[in-house]
């Protein structure tokens, strides 16, 4: 198969194509039970079907035990296990290599012609395995063949009888007994795969289903909240938008306020007047201070030896020059004129 061939499939190539790969699948899985849990019977109510003859009654065993004999058109619909006559059966045991049973049936199917004097279109075959050869690299294969138009008359016959084939074997005796044969597996095959297979891949495609549709409804109900709760929130906008516009007019506002009283902490001329007082000791005179808010002037006599520009530099005043000329002179009472300038500290770093 090319990827030509899988991209120009239909849907129902595709789908056959799954289906085939699922029974193959679930084969795999099959055969790695032991055979002894493989081929134990079923339980309940099944019936087990023999006949003799291809136009003779039909005898119905139930738990081991002969129930009853079939003449006429019974009850319709009964389910039961039909054993063929064994007359009509080409039964030969093979040897083949360890295989899958799936492996082991293409084998024989590719080879059917060799094994038996029919073609592999005039027979339905079915295997079973005996068990391992003695080098143990082998298995011992039973092979049974049964013609199609045989096959086809058998099952005729028990439809007309009222019976209702679920598998399809042949007779081993007067016990009731079937050979480990079930021709019915090649019998659907043919007619497009076994009803009971295909009622349940519908079973579990309805549970896919269902959960599909479960998260379908989960996610247009999710959906359905998230807009409701968008809805919500666009009812809030007129609100919340004068929400914000109060809460920016009120962190203005307490911004303004708070620089005016920071700005009236700076500019305080109570609190210069107090700084220059503490920075100037008994002996130096100021004459007049001015004050325009952001710097201080300061005009009088000092000692010669008081280091004016120094002694203004505080916390409340900063960046002192002088405005005289640097040639130092002096009065008659032997001071030294100052003509001063200091900056507030906020201001001095604009």
């Amino acid at each position: 198969m090319t990827p030509q061939q899988i991209l120009n499939a239909d849907l129902g190539t595709i789908g056959r194509w799954a289906r085939q790969g699922l029974s193959w699948w679930v084969q795999e899985l099959t055969d790695l039970i032991p055979p002894a849990l493989r081929r134990r019977p079923r339980q309940g109510t099944r019936w087990l079907a023999e006949m003799t003859t291809l136009d003779g009654p039909i005898r119905l065993w139930r738990h081991g035990a002969l129930a009853e004999t079939l003449v006429a058109t019974a009850t319709p619909g009964r389910s039961a296990d039909l054993l063929a006559p064994r007359d009509m059966v080409l039964v030969r045991d093979l040897e083949f290599p360890r295989l899958s049973a799936a492996d082991l049936h293409r084998l024989v199917d590719l080879n059917i012609d060799r094994f038996t004097p029919f073609a592999a279109d005039q027979v339905y075959f079915d295997t079973t395995v005996i068990g391992p050869v003695a080098d143990g690299a082998k298995q011992r294969v039973r092979l049974g063949v049964i013609t199609r138009d045989r096959a086809k008359a058998i099952l005729a016959r028990a439809d007309a009888m009222g019976l209702k084939v679920e598998r399809f074997g042949i007779g081993g005796g007067e016990d009731g007994v079937t050979q480990q044969f079930d021709f019915m597996r090649a019998v659907w095959a043919e007619a497009g795969g076994d009803p009971t297979n295909r009622r349940r891949v519908w079973l579990w495609a309805a549970c896919a289903g269902l959960v599909a549709a479960n998260l379908l409804v989960a996610v247009l109900r999710d959906m359905n909240d998230v807009a409701q709760l968008q809805r919500l929130i666009d009812a809030q906008q007129p609100t919340v938008t004068l929400a914000l516009r109060l809460r920016k007019t009120v962190e203005a506002e307490r911004a303004r306020r708070l620089a005016l009283l920071t700005r009236r902490s700076v500019h305080e001329p109570l609190r210069i007047l107090d700084a220059v007082t503490r920075d100037l000791p008994n002996g130096q005179w100021a004459l007049r201070l001015e004050w325009n808010g952001r710097a201080v002037r300061l005009v009088g006599f000092k000692q010669p030896d008081f280091d004016m520009l120094t002694a203004l530099h505080g916390p409340a005043l900063g960046n002192a020059r002088s405005l005289l000329s640097d040639m130092p002179t002096k009065t008659p009472n032997g001071l030294t004129p100052f003509d001063v300038m200091a900056d507030a500290p906020g201001e001095a770093t604009r």
